[in-house]
């Protein structure tokens, strides 16, 4: 489904997080891909689109500190995740198989940053969590994040990843342009071919 562009109030936009809420749960067959349009190219757009996602600091797995909207999203195609290391459930398959994603995407040619944000920041430090990125050799332009418990639920909450107790996180992923706006949605464990195709074709007319 397709949301209201953004325009320059931020009033104007349909929330990210309720347009792509309620994914199915990990190990479930992921539902019909929902297009909606966040932001855009015009600088009114893109002011916008930087409101609504905010530049909350977070962490990546180097400790270096990064701005969510200007220094991860920014006229960027990405693809987002939620997990944590301690997961027993769905997350070593998530991440695992965006790892084979980032592998084919790179040999595509594709230019696409990964952003896994971690629903257990009190224990997922930037130190964890780079030992989990090099256990599944996530390659360079994958960001594993974490922060204060405070911003990294802010981050969630408007992602429509926040979740009660670490082990009730979703299996969601976003795919996004924010050079043009275009988003959809599917599960973090579709087959790999599935979503690079979706990545590559994320800005098809419909």
């Amino acid at each position: 489904m397709r949301a209201t562009v953004l325009a320059t109030a931020l009033a104007t936009v349909l929330p990210l997080a309720l347009a792509i809420s309620t994914p199915a749960p990990a190990g479930e067959k992921a539902p019909a891909v929902e297009r909606m349009k966040v932001g855009g190219v015009s600088p009114e757009e893109e002011a916008a689109a930087e409101k609504y996602f905010t530049n909350t600091e977070l962490l990546d797995q180097h400790g270096r500190a990064r701005h969510f909207y200007d220094d991860l999203l920014k006229r960027r195609k990405v693809l987002i995740n939620f997990a944590f290391t301690a997961c027993m459930g769905a997350c070593p398959v998530m991440t695992q198989n965006l790892a084979k994603v980032q592998e084919m995407l790179r040999q595509r040619g594709e230019q696409v940053s990964i952003l896994t944000i971690t629903v257990d920041p009190e224990n997922d430090t930037p130190a964890v969590l780079k030992q989990y990125a090099t256990k599944y050799k996530a390659g360079p332009g994958w960001s594993f994040l974490t922060g204060t418990p405070e911003k990294v639920s802010a981050v969630l909450q408007l992602l429509g990843g926040k979740a009660r107790q670490p082990s009730e996180h979703t299996a969601k992923l976003l795919i996004g342009d924010t050079s043009t706006g275009m988003w959809v949605k599917t599960v973090a464990t579709e087959s790999p071919e599935t979503i690079v195709q979706l990545v590559q074709h994320l800005n098809d007319p419909k």
